[in-house]
Formats: C-alpha cells, structure tokens, sequence
C-alpha cells in the first residue's frame, strides 16, 4: 500500500523492467500487468492496487488467465 503526495500516475506510467511482451492494462482500480498468449488470451503477471481487499479477489490472482472483449 502506498501512501504518498505523488500521483498514482507518475508512479506505474512506465516501467522499464516490465518485459515488452508484457501489457499494462487497468481493470476498474487495478493496474494488472499481464502476458498475451498465441491464442488471445491473457495470464495475470502482476497487479497494482492501494486497496487489500482487491489482492483478496481470486480471479486477479497472478497466474490466472483472463480474455479482454
């Protein structure tokens, strides 16, 4: 959790250790930091939030996969 003056933005706008095939996608107050697949879809890599109870969320869990339609 981050408690911090600077804007979320200036925070996760760009980071240069995430791999280039990897995505930054924002899901309502997430940042996920995910992979695509061959076949469209997406694993879950990394998420980003201030609030615990979204790490609580089985379905944003890292490894998971996910489809963006």
């Amino acid at each position: 959790m981050l408690y911090t003056i600077i804007p979320y933005e200036l925070i996760f706008e760009k980071r240069e250790d995430i791999p280039t095939n990897y995505i930054e996608l924002k899901m309502g107050n997430k940042q996920l930091v995910v992979e695509k697949l061959s076949n469209g879809n997406y694993i879950i890599q990394r998420m980003y939030s201030t609030n615990p109870f979204d790490y609580l969320e089985t379905k944003y869990t890292p490894g998971n996969m996910i489809s963006i339609y």
